[in-house]
Protein backbone atom coordinates (compact mmCIF):
# COMPACT_ATOMS: atom_id res chain seq x y z
CA UNK A 1 0.00 0.00 0.00
CA UNK A 2 2.98 2.09 0.70
CA UNK A 3 4.07 1.79 -2.94
CA UNK A 4 1.23 3.05 -4.49
CA UNK A 5 0.57 6.06 -1.89
CA UNK A 6 4.18 6.91 -2.39
CA UNK A 7 3.85 6.65 -6.36
CA UNK A 8 0.69 8.67 -6.52
CA UNK A 9 2.33 11.63 -4.35
CA UNK A 10 5.07 11.36 -7.03
CA UNK A 11 2.78 11.66 -9.68
CA UNK A 12 1.23 14.31 -8.38
CA UNK A 13 4.39 15.79 -7.93
CA UNK A 14 5.04 15.41 -11.41
CA UNK A 15 1.89 16.78 -12.73
CA UNK A 16 1.82 20.17 -10.61
CA UNK A 17 5.22 20.49 -12.51
CA UNK A 18 3.02 20.27 -16.05
CA UNK A 19 0.80 22.77 -14.06
CA UNK A 20 3.26 25.53 -13.39
CA UNK A 21 4.40 25.00 -16.67
CA UNK A 22 0.94 25.88 -18.18
CA UNK A 23 0.49 28.41 -15.63
CA UNK A 24 3.84 30.14 -16.88
CA UNK A 25 3.12 29.82 -20.28
CA UNK A 26 -0.74 31.36 -19.84
CA UNK A 27 1.08 34.52 -17.90
CA UNK A 28 2.49 35.69 -20.91
CA UNK A 29 -0.90 34.07 -23.96
CA UNK A 30 -3.44 36.49 -25.08
CA UNK A 31 -5.88 33.65 -24.77
CA UNK A 32 -7.04 30.49 -23.15
CA UNK A 33 -6.26 28.18 -26.06
CA UNK A 34 -2.63 28.66 -26.60
CA UNK A 35 -0.93 27.47 -23.08
CA UNK A 36 -2.93 24.45 -23.14
CA UNK A 37 -2.04 23.64 -26.29
CA UNK A 38 1.66 24.50 -25.76
CA UNK A 39 1.83 22.32 -23.03
CA UNK A 40 1.13 19.50 -24.37
CA UNK A 41 3.42 20.32 -27.65
CA UNK A 42 6.27 20.64 -25.32
CA UNK A 43 5.17 17.34 -23.39
CA UNK A 44 4.72 15.84 -26.61
CA UNK A 45 8.30 17.18 -28.11
CA UNK A 46 10.26 16.32 -24.84
CA UNK A 47 8.62 12.48 -24.25
CA UNK A 48 9.96 11.35 -28.42
CA UNK A 49 13.32 13.57 -27.83
CA UNK A 50 13.51 11.26 -24.71
CA UNK A 51 12.62 7.63 -26.50
CA UNK A 52 15.34 8.91 -29.71
CA UNK A 53 18.05 7.18 -27.99
CA UNK A 54 20.12 9.65 -29.61
CA UNK A 55 23.34 9.76 -27.65
CA UNK A 56 23.69 13.10 -28.24
CA UNK A 57 20.18 13.77 -26.46
CA UNK A 58 21.00 10.98 -23.75
CA UNK A 59 24.03 12.86 -22.51
CA UNK A 60 23.11 16.67 -22.64
CA UNK A 61 18.89 16.69 -22.88
CA UNK A 62 17.65 13.75 -21.48
CA UNK A 63 19.30 14.63 -18.07
CA UNK A 64 17.74 17.69 -17.23
CA UNK A 65 14.34 16.59 -18.97
CA UNK A 66 11.28 17.13 -17.33
CA UNK A 67 9.56 14.06 -19.27
CA UNK A 68 13.05 11.78 -18.02
CA UNK A 69 12.13 12.99 -14.27
CA UNK A 70 8.58 12.32 -14.52
CA UNK A 71 8.37 8.38 -15.18
CA UNK A 72 10.18 8.20 -10.97
CA UNK A 73 7.18 7.09 -9.85
CA UNK A 74 7.90 3.41 -11.24
CA UNK A 75 10.64 3.50 -9.02
CA UNK A 76 8.72 2.39 -5.61
CA UNK A 77 7.93 -0.51 -7.44
CA UNK A 78 10.83 -1.65 -8.31
CA UNK A 79 12.05 -3.61 -5.31
CA UNK A 80 16.00 -4.26 -4.24
CA UNK A 81 17.01 -8.12 -4.66
CA UNK A 82 20.22 -10.19 -2.25
CA UNK A 83 22.61 -11.57 -3.10
CA UNK A 84 20.96 -14.56 -4.01
CA UNK A 85 18.35 -13.10 -5.98
CA UNK A 86 15.69 -13.13 -3.25
CA UNK A 87 13.75 -9.63 -2.99
CA UNK A 88 14.14 -7.58 0.00
CA UNK A 89 10.63 -6.79 1.88
CA UNK A 90 9.86 -3.02 1.81
CA UNK A 91 12.79 -2.15 -0.03
CA UNK A 92 13.83 0.54 -3.39
CA UNK A 93 15.93 -0.47 -5.63
CA UNK A 94 17.21 2.96 -6.24
CA UNK A 95 15.67 5.38 -3.45
CA UNK A 96 18.75 7.87 -4.67
CA UNK A 97 17.19 8.24 -8.30
CA UNK A 98 13.85 9.37 -6.47
CA UNK A 99 14.67 11.58 -4.57
CA UNK A 100 17.13 12.91 -6.98
CA UNK A 101 14.26 13.25 -9.80
CA UNK A 102 11.73 14.11 -6.69
CA UNK A 103 14.04 17.09 -6.12
CA UNK A 104 14.85 18.50 -10.22
CA UNK A 105 10.82 18.19 -10.24
CA UNK A 106 10.72 20.66 -7.30
CA UNK A 107 13.18 22.99 -8.81
CA UNK A 108 10.84 23.32 -12.27
CA UNK A 109 7.85 24.00 -10.57
CA UNK A 110 9.75 26.69 -8.37
CA UNK A 111 11.14 27.90 -11.64
CA UNK A 112 7.91 28.10 -13.69
CA UNK A 113 6.44 29.72 -10.34
CA UNK A 114 8.80 31.94 -9.39
CA UNK A 115 8.93 33.10 -13.36
CA UNK A 116 4.93 33.12 -13.44
CA UNK A 117 4.37 35.49 -10.33
CA UNK A 118 7.23 37.70 -11.81
CA UNK A 119 5.55 37.65 -14.71
CA UNK A 120 1.89 38.54 -14.05
CA UNK A 121 3.39 41.39 -11.37
CA UNK A 122 4.70 43.56 -14.70
CA UNK A 123 1.38 42.59 -16.45
CA UNK A 124 -0.66 45.15 -17.11
CA UNK A 125 -4.32 43.95 -16.56
CA UNK A 126 -6.50 46.52 -16.79
CA UNK A 127 -5.79 47.37 -20.16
Amino acid sequence: LWRFIGAFIYAALALTMIASMALFLSVYAENALGPIVATVCIVIVFTIIQQLKVPVFEQTINPWSFTTHMLGWKGFFYVEKNAEGVTIDGSIENPMALLKSGIILVGYTLFFVSLSVIGYRKKDILC
